[in-house]
């Protein structure tokens, strides 16, 4: 090609071109001889004339330098007015998940929520109803009625029930032909309607309790029950012990001369205001098996392992850790029949303890397990051993479809038998917390000053003014 001919299609300027050296290129390595270096010099500095102008290396110096003092000058003013020049930070993951939208979840419309109370005695329902009350849909609660099945032929008990239903439109009061839990569940349940079976001698319950346990049925629909996680009960007492949400506490063998306020009294239920355990610590722990016949009979106020007069304190030991194998709790064992049911020392301190960690606002203590969303839930599945009932969530046609019960032990049908049969297991929600007071085994529980450290604790943070607890 011609340099004519290469200038007129544009491919080289002009006046950079010399056609003599194109022609006269040697190749790289020609028959394997390298090149003569300065004929390669010769070649940069005409490869270089080759560029286009703006290309040329003195140009592109100035262009460096021109773009480095406008940075420079740029970087100047920034800071004049008080402005950092930054980068990019570096991704870092997040210091916490994202809020959950379970957050959000509001109550079911498709269904009715009943609960459902086998009423029978009036001084600890005292205590439920306001937190029945804060629970209603009419003041923002979940709890769309609450029917109260009569369990008992007491008149002055009946009367008392009468007198309860009339303090709210969504009350509702069922009577049965007899007594016994075939009947009450027979006559109280219908289909379709999600019911929150709580016992009477619930004296506290969070205000998470319902939506969980009610959150919880819904998403593993598999299950035949969803139970509150219990504090005084016989399954659940062992891990509390074995997750630390047991303190040491022993009770007070002599009643104090001049108590505080703050410490005994219609106000009293801080566990911060209790004075310091002082004396023996060798509490002999009695109960069903050792030191009394059945679960109807009850230890004697002063004996071995009894209440030491009416209305005890149970006072915190020093040292509690170090400590807390003196106390009665560590007999506790996984066992629907062990000493957490058969004794009411163990509840008592069970129940000290969580008043505790209440007022500490430490109840992560009971929460274990794992869920679908860990802010709402931990489950814990018993796997068809027997479970306390006392605070649970069942569908209305997984009751009527399996009535009537085999025996009358409906907590051993509804934990066990028909969860076996259909291959549906109880669920504990350990994150929806309720206090169960006590079993007809621990009657014993009403000598210590508990009762009165519930009434107290509802009477300052749940019930409202117009319905306060009166003091017995």
């Amino acid at each position: 090609m011609s340099k004519s001919n290469i200038e007129q299609q544009g491919l080289l300027q002009p006046e950079s071109f010399d056609l003599d050296d194109l022609e006269s290129a040697e190749p790289l390595h020609q028959n394997g001889h390298a090149r003569n270096p300065g004929a390669e010099r010769s070649r940069l500095r005409k490869t270089l004339t080759l560029a286009p102008s703006w290309l040329r290396p003195r140009y592109v110096i100035i262009a460096l330098a021109t773009v480095a003092a406008l940075l420079l000058i740029g970087v100047a003013i920034s800071r004049s007015r008080g402005i950092r020049v930054t980068k990019d930070p570096p991704y870092l993951p997040p210091s916490r998940p994202p809020d959950s939208p379970v957050k959000q979840w509001a109550k079911p419309e498709e269904f009715k929520i009943i609960g459902l109370i086998f009423f029978g005695r009036p001084s600890v329902v005292a205590i439920l109803d306001c937190y029945l009350k804060k629970n209603l849909v009419s003041n923002g609660g979940w709890l769309d009625e609450v029917h109260f099945v009569v369990n008992t032929d007491r008149e002055e008990d009946v009367k008392y029930l009468d007198e309860l239903v009339t303090t709210s439109e969504l009350y509702k009061k069922i009577t049965i032909p007899s007594l016994g839990y075939n009947e009450g569940w027979g006559n109280a349940v219908e289909r379709n309607f999600m019911y929150i079976k709580i016992d009477d001698d619930i004296v506290y319950f969070n205000d998470e309790a319902i939506p969980d346990i009610v959150y919880t049925k819904i998403h593993h629909p598999n299950s035949l029950d969803v139970v509150a996680n219990l504090i005084n009960s016989p399954e659940t007492g062992w891990l509390h012990y074995r997750m630390g949400a047991i303190h040491s506490y022993l009770p007070e063998m002599h009643p104090s001369q001049n108590p505080s306020a703050e410490s005994k009294g219609p106000t009293a239920w801080r566990a911060s205001a209790l004075p310091e355990y002082k004396g023996d610590m060798n509490f002999p722990v009695k109960g069903i098996h050792d030191g009394k016949e059945d679960d109807g009979s009850t230890l004697a106020i002063g004996s071995p392992g009894g209440p030491p007069h009416q209305g005890h304190r149970w006072l915190p030991l020093p040292d509690d850790e170090k400590n807390l194998w003196r106390t009665p709790m560590v007999k506790s064992t996984y066992d629907p029949d062990g000493p957490d049911w058969a004794s009411w020392s163990l509840g008592a301190q069970a129940h000290y303890s969580f008043l505790q960690n209440l007022e500490q606002e430490n109840l992560e203590l009971y929460h274990y397990g794992h869920g679908i969303d860990d802010e709402r839930e931990g489950i814990w599945d018993m796997a068809y051993g027997r479970m306390n009932i006392n605070f649970m969530a069942i569908w209305g046609q997984d009751v009527l479809n399996n009535l009537p019960f085999k025996t009358r032990d409906d907590e051993l049908e509804l934990s066990v038998t028909i969860n076996k049969k259909l291959r549906r297991p109880l669920l504990v929600n350990t994150h929806a917390i309720a206090s169960h007071f006590s079993f007809r085994s621990q009657h014993e529980m009403y000598d210590t000053d508990l009762l009165d450290r519930y009434r107290a604790y509802a009477n300052e943070k749940i019930c409202t003014e117009d319905n306060q607890i009166k003091t017995p």
